[in-house]
């Protein structure tokens, strides 16, 4: 096994203020996402990759080439993240972004609460793995007088989940069984077969509730496609390329229920007009390209790399 260096601990305010930087200045990246599915000929799902190429152009200097990929199999249900940047033909940086792409999955969901205006204070979560711990942290650091989360996990792992985040003075509260009227805030972050959100629970749910879905398996959602189509619900999305990435969303996007969708950039830009109090929210994240260049930029700046890459 070949270990690379992995990405630490970032400071929170630094990473989401990069992400927002990022967007801010969309125009200088261009960027193509590849998914590859592979399924065996009894047509069963076995895995995926993803490959992801992002050039940021430079005035006077060749572009910044960031690429990150990672290959995931459903059999022991996980994947690697390799991030690598190249300049002028060079390959001048690697590593394991998997533990950044946690970081900046908890960053965004952050990151659409904050620009939505969305004030959590009764906030249930879907999941009790990695990328759940570091959500809770980050709501935590971000409202500090935040003392309680329920969450509902099918695995069960609760000491590990729950007693790293009691030493940052948070109580999770395991809730085998929910009422969905009774959160202003409903974060999925789940890799499951069965829809959480659905026409048969959608109706608990209170007008001005903020729902976040994390789920990027390919074969795997959330949300039920026909919820995006209701006249009762706002649609989020973090990019364009949400609507075709995932199963769910590619469902949802044929069927024409995400053409009022709003994307993350026309919010933050401020070109975009909704009323998030008299309808329940829906915002769907896939990861982004952005997100992927703000840690590894801060990788880059770590290590001293940036006057390498003709930075300007």
């Amino acid at each position: 096994m070949i270990l690379l260096e992995t990405t630490p601990t970032l400071e929170k305010n630094e990473l989401v203020s990069k992400i927002k930087h990022i967007f801010l200045n969309f125009e200088q990246y261009k960027y193509n996402r590849v998914l590859i599915e592979f399924f065996t000929d009894e047509n069963i799902f076995i895995g995926d990759n993803v490959l992801e190429t992002t050039f940021k152009i430079q005035k006077n200097s060749a572009p910044i080439i960031y690429e990150v990929s990672g290959p995931y199999d459903a059999k022991s249900n996980s994947y690697p993240t390799i991030a690598r940047v190249f300049y002028e033909g060079n390959l001048i940086y690697e590593c394991d972004l998997k533990p950044g792409i946690l970081q900046r999955t908890a960053a965004m969901t952050w990151l659409y609460i904050d620009v939505l205006e969305h004030k959590p204070e009764r906030i249930l979560l879907f999941g009790g793995g990695n990328l759940s711990f570091h959500i809770a942290s980050y709501l935590k650091g971000y409202i500090p007088n935040l003392m309680k989360i329920d969450y509902n996990d099918v695995e069960q792992k609760r000491n590990r989940f729950e007693t790293p985040l009691r030493e940052i003075g948070l109580t999770v509260n395991f809730t085998p069984t929910h009422d969905l009227s009774h959160y202003d805030t409903i974060i999925m972050a789940t890799n499951t077969k069965d829809y959480i959100l659905h026409a048969r629970n959608i109706s608990q749910i209170k007008p001005g509730t903020l729902v976040i879905s994390l789920c990027t398996t390919s074969q795997m959602g959330e949300i039920s496609e026909d919820i995006y189509n209701r006249h009762d619900v706002n649609v989020f999305l973090d990019y364009p390329e949400t609507k075709t990435f995932t199963a769910d969303m590619k469902k949802a996007n044929t069927l024409g229920y995400l053409e009022k969708g709003i994307l993350f950039l026309d919010i933050i830009k401020k070109r975009a007009s909704y009323d998030l109090r008299s309808k329940v929210n829906i915002v769907r994240l896939s990861g982004t390209p952005m997100q992927n260049v703000a840690v590894i930029d801060m990788m880059l700046e770590k290590k001293n790399l940036m006057p390498l890459l003709g930075n300007e």
